[in-house]
């Protein structure tokens, strides 16, 4: 995942000095017929993921400076517009707020949304530059405010971040759940492993003989641990969710508990996605 950022981010940074007059072209097909997607586009990609074609790389350069916005979707591809057209101008023409107020309100948001994060967990759930260093005196504000609460925790690992109003030492919630991969909770992968002992892989970008779980895995989350893995796949003309293969965390022993709350699992997924069936 992270390699394949850097070359996302060159690949969109190259296309400027190779192809210098794009910006304008693609500019000027979605001035004029408005919103488009890649493949409203001449080129061809090259080989691998990231090595889009130029004006997909073009499109998504503009889109992260701003000049262009995501419109919606058609199918899996993004449609862009131009910024002025999607958003208010009431938004765009607002004051623009001074950075330390910007750390404020992305630090508040992360530990609200996710819960329970370290510092550099803040800082990781914005990407932000600059390292622990620049979000601390935000965060050290919040708490100084009692907006946030810093927990020590009792492995001695870096303090907590919590919402002012978190409820702590509740019992364990009677959860059965499949995660997505990309699922919040386990976006700090540092965290996951020293919170809930969880070595979390994405393999979908793996050759098919690297990969250890499968291609698209989902932890099962029941109550609160992480009990296993499910590698699964949609059948969607057969209406049908099949379980390749589930693998139990080290020490989780095989059950009919288990197994009950698998499947209750495994129903609720598969009705979220419109399907009518499971095979296991």
């Amino acid at each position: 995942m992270q390699n394949g950022g850097r070359d996302w981010y060159s690949n969109v940074n190259d296309v400027t000095s190779s192809h210098p007059e794009l910006a304008n072209e693609v500019l000027r097909e979605i001035r004029e017929r408005g919103p488009l997607a890649s493949r409203h586009f001449e080129g061809a990609a090259g080989g691998g993921m990231w090595n889009w074609k130029p004006a997909k790389a073009m499109l998504e350069r503009l889109w992260n400076h701003g000049a262009l916005v995501i419109a919606g979707r058609q199918g899996f591809q993004r449609v862009y517009d131009l910024t002025e057209r999607v958003i208010p101008r009431a938004q765009l023409e607002a004051t623009v707020p001074s950075e330390h107020d910007v750390l404020r309100t992305l630090a508040e948001q992360a530990v609200t949304a996710r819960g329970a994060l370290t510092e550099s967990g803040v800082k990781e759930h914005w990407r932000l530059s600059g390292g622990v260093a620049r979000i601390r005196p935000a965060l050290d504000e919040l708490v100084a405010e009692g907006r946030l609460r810093r927990l020590r925790v009792d492995d001695g690992g870096a303090d907590v971040l919590v919402a002012a109003d978190a409820e702590l030492d509740r019992p364990p919630p009677r959860t059965a759940v499949l995660l997505s991969p990309f699922d919040n909770l386990l976006w700090d992968r540092p965290f996951a492993r020293r919170i809930l002992g969880f070595d979390h892989l994405i393999e979908v970008y793996k050759p098919a003989p690297q990969r250890q779980y499968g291609y698209y895995v989902l932890p099962f989350l029941r109550g609160d641990r992480i009990v296993g893995r499910a590698d699964l796949k949609s059948e969607r003309k057969e209406g049908r969710l099949v379980v390749r293969a589930f693998h139990r965390e080290d020490g989780i022993r095989a059950s009919g508990a288990l197994d009950d709350a698998l499947d209750t699992a495994l129903d609720r997924l598969a009705r979220s996605i419109g399907l009518e069936e499971v095979r296991r």
